[in-house]
């Protein structure tokens, strides 16, 4: 997915039912895979934290968007992502019905966006019984959720990361096996 300078959306966590009218929470969670931020970037986080400041928007059926709490999506390590939650407060529509909503990140500063993710809202009447849970079908091919960053799944960041340590791994064991390293108890010492 592409990034706003680096940080990426990794999921929305939406209620899947509500009543007219109702007020909820989204959260919308986020990771930054910057390498380098420089101390100069206008959506550095105040206090020295090497991150973005960034926030949440979820944008509504009818195309209104509404902006959620700013937070610090902080720097990454060499392999370790920091994942941050911008909480976000909105009303459901009045009128019963499927919505979808879509979310993405913004710098808070500069208005850099993320790319977006979709759910789906149902919204039921006072008198309905709320929409029934489809059954769960289980997990499904583990293949499938490779790459697409759901539950269960691996992000593409980290098979990156994954990959990035084989390949280190990978080139130490040629590099020991062309120069001949032995490491430890390797034959006998000097005399």
């Amino acid at each position: 997915m592409a990034g706003a300078k680096g940080v990426e959306i990794t999921g929305l966590d939406i209620p899947e039912s509500l009543q007219p009218g109702e007020t909820a929470t989204a959260r919308i969670d986020a990771t930054n895979g910057s390498n380098w931020i420089s101390p100069w970037d206008e959506d550095r986080c105040a206090g020295g934290n090497a991150g973005l400041l960034i926030e949440g928007v979820l944008v509504g059926p009818r195309g209104e968007s509404t902006t959620g709490t700013a937070v610090c999506a902080e720097q990454h390590d060499i392999v370790v992502s920091y994942e941050a939650t911008s909480e976000v407060t909105f009303t459901a529509p009045e009128d019963p019905g499927t919505y979808q909503y879509e979310a993405y990140i913004r710098t808070a500063e500069t208005g850099k966006t993320s790319s977006r993710v979709s759910a789906e809202v149902d919204v039921y009447g006072a008198g309905d019984d709320p929409p029934a849970e489809t059954p769960d079908e289980g997990d499904g091919d583990w293949l499938d959720r490779i790459g697409d960053g759901s539950a269960g799944g691996a992000s593409a960041s980290d098979l990156e990361a994954i990959l990035a340590v084989v390949v280190i791994f990978g080139a130490l064991y040629a590099a020991g096996n062309l120069f001949d390293i032995q490491l430890g108890g390797g034959g006998p010492g000097p005399i």
